[in-house]
């Protein structure tokens, strides 16, 4: 794999499990599984005994590859009922609009689901108990706007955890002294020279690592940042007049940096004002 993941990430999918009993798994883009490791994978008892003791592993497999492709190819999240009765989603990871991998949370029940396994008697007739059907009952079960709910929440999950470079390509460990300074001081100019010699590399090969590891060129990586800290000082400063919004973010031009921000956000810095203090205004009459 081309890219690390945080042990935030693996933080964030554990409190996730823990609120709501639905295990999230990592994928390749080959379909091997990143995390949690494979000694803990399915952590659903209904799941492993018919993996394990039924012998449908395979199955199970090949319907994670074939849900994987179909999410795919319709670049977006796939909800679907596997062949045990149990809810899945699979969505596909892009980090700088390179494949990562899928992730996966499930498994659980919809509130319509069959109250009886549908390998029950399978189990019975060969183990001769009920624990088949009574690991099916414990498995979490959602009333249908609930699992909206849910997959709404991971979706916003995985874009925070994206944002924050919580998993990024390895290069980003090389850029990160350039890309910290960016974030940490907007203020200041940053010739693509300089950022070079921070990391001890060529102006071309950091131009080259920041569009694979960002999808972005240095310069649109720091125009962007700059103009997304423009709009958060346009909300926090709502008296301050553009131009020093503009200085803040590195912009001695008020009237460069209002073609630069409109531009880049397709409104003007005053629109924008206007727009965050009637959202602030309906969000305090609500």
């Amino acid at each position: 794999m081309h890219h690390t993941i945080s042990q935030k990430v693996s933080e964030i999918f554990d409190l996730y499990t823990e609120l709501h009993g639905i295990r999230i798994s990592l994928f390749s883009p080959d379909g091997k599984l990143i995390y949690p490791d494979a000694v803990g994978r399915p952590n659903c008892p209904h799941c492993i005994m018919l993996r394990e003791t039924l012998g449908m592993d395979s199955k199970c497999r090949d319907l994670d590859r074939k849900m994987m492709d179909k999410a795919l190819e319709r670049q977006e999240m796939v909800t679907y009922t596997c062949h045990a009765g149990m809810m899945e989603a699979v969505a596909p990871l892009y980090v700088g609009g390179e494949l990562v991998g899928f992730v996966m949370p499930g498994q659980f029940r919809s509130g319509a689901a069959p109250d009886i396994s549908p390998y029950s008697s399978d189990w019975k007739a060969s183990q001769g108990t009920d624990a088949l059907q009574e690991e099916y009952k414990r498995t979490p079960v959602f009333p249908e706007e609930k699992i909206e709910t849910l997959l709404s929440m991971f979706r916003l999950l995985m874009e925070f955890i994206i944002s924050k470079q919580l998993i990024h390509h390895k290069d980003y460990d090389l850029l990160q002294p350039v890309i910290q300074r960016i974030h940490d001081h907007p203020e200041l100019e940053l010739p693509l020279e300089e950022a070079s010699r921070m990391v001890g590399r060529s102006p071309s090969t950091v131009t080259r690592l920041f569009k694979k590891v960002t999808g972005r060129s240095f310069k649109q990586y720091l125009v962007g940042h700059r103009m997304e800290q423009a709009v958060a000082q346009l909300k926090a400063r709502p008296n301050s007049p553009v131009a020093e919004i503009a200085l803040a973010v590195g912009y001695d031009d008020p009237l460069y940096f209002s073609r630069i921000f409109r531009k880049f956000h397709g409104i003007s810095p005053s629109e924008c004002r206007k727009s965050l203090e009637s959202k602030a205004t309906g969000a305090a009459g609500r």
